[in-house]
């Protein structure tokens, strides 16, 4: 949104009309001035959009009718074309169509309606309605393509039953890798109104390659770095865990369905004497690998908004993550206690 920009009595204005919009409760009014007050005081339209969760025709709908008559014409409610309102059962219908389907804009929502029902609404008016009956513009969140829920279900019941009845010499450990990559991770954070920080990135590619263990019970990390992550670097890590539980008579050991689990170097590692049990998860299930609960946690605290001058650097934070593990105990425990999701 180029060219936007408020004079410093046109901000007075508007923070006082935000304010006595805050204090009769009128939070729509309040979230629009908001969004003018952003645009106009150097964010950009794509930050506003992202940070107040709005799609485009709405931030450039308050820009203009801002422009055209200033607070009171931003504040107006308008409805064109003929004013109706969906039945209860149209509604209803209106729900699981966006429950099967995901709208890129409002217009398209109004276009539906509009073909469907017969029923003409604004873009502002289709706003509120969506607002009021329970949704929201934001992203959807990224699953496998074919999960089978039967399938993690029966996984999710037969975990739970195993861990109520299991010996308590018999260890349970989630087994999975990361490969955090050598580069600035952006994330919300909070910064001055108005003002821009900027993120020092890295052009370069290098990562390391991770592979580790959390144990379902204690929450004990076991991790090792690699070249590569394949079957001889899971050799490398069952031994380490069994190292590290000298005294246990089984170790299930809970993983994903990676080629390299199947390898005849791992299966000939576990005739061998190991007290270590493979457990697969079912195929497209990276939602009940609890690790990744552990990785998510560690990328936000070691990468995200944060600036490495060189790898060494950058692999010093992350094996000091690993080390000094114990200090998140109390944050680790409540990701590993929350329940499994479906995907």
């Amino acid at each position: 949104m180029k060219g936007f920009y408020l004079t410093e009595q046109e901000l007075i204005e508007l923070r006082a009309a935000h304010k006595e919009a805050k204090r009769r409760g009128a939070s729509s009014s309040a979230y629009k001035i908001n969004a003018i007050i952003l645009l106009g005081t150097g964010w950009t339209f794509w930050k506003v959009k992202e940070a107040l969760l709005l799609d485009e025709e709405t931030v450039s709908r308050y820009v203009t009718r801002y422009k055209e008559g200033g607070v009171s014409h931003l504040l107006e409610t308008q409805y064109t074309g003929r004013e109706c309102l969906l039945s209860a059962e149209g509604i209803e219908n209106l729900k699981s169509e966006l429950d099967s389907k995901i709208y890129l804009t409002t217009a398209e929502v109004i276009h539906y309606v509009a073909n469907e029902f017969d029923v003409n609404y604004s873009v502002s008016g289709m706003c509120d309605l969506l607002h009021r009956i329970g949704y929201e513009y934001k992203k959807p969140k990224i699953v496998p393509g074919n999960p089978d829920i039967e399938a993690q279900e029966i996984f999710i019941g037969q975990y739970e039953q195993f861990m109520l009845n299991k010996k308590a010499d018999v260890e349970v450990l989630f087994m999975d890798a990361v490969h955090p990559e050598h580069n600035a991770m952006a994330a919300y954070g909070w910064i001055k109104r108005g003002k821009q920080r900027g993120l020092r990135t890295n052009s370069g590619r290098e990562r390391l390659n991770l592979h580790g263990a959390i144990n379902a019970e204690t929450n004990q990390i076991t991790v090792i770095e690699s070249d590569t992550v394949d079957a001889y670097s899971t050799i490398n890590l069952f031994g380490a865990i069994e190292q590290r539980y000298p005294f246990a008579s089984e170790i299930m050991v809970i993983l994903d369905n990676a080629p390299y689990h199947h390898s005849k170097e791992i299966k000939k590692y576990l005739k061998s004497g190991s007290r270590i049990r493979l457990v697969f998860l079912p195929s497209y299930s990276p939602n009940l690998n609890l690790i990744e609960r552990i990785w998510k946690f560690f990328k936000k605290k070691v990468l995200y908004n944060t600036y490495y001058p060189d790898i060494g650097k950058f692999r010093e934070a992350c094996i000091q993550f690993f080390r000094n593990f114990d200090q998140f105990d109390c944050e680790v425990s409540r990701l590993m206690s929350g329940e499994f999701e479906l995907a």
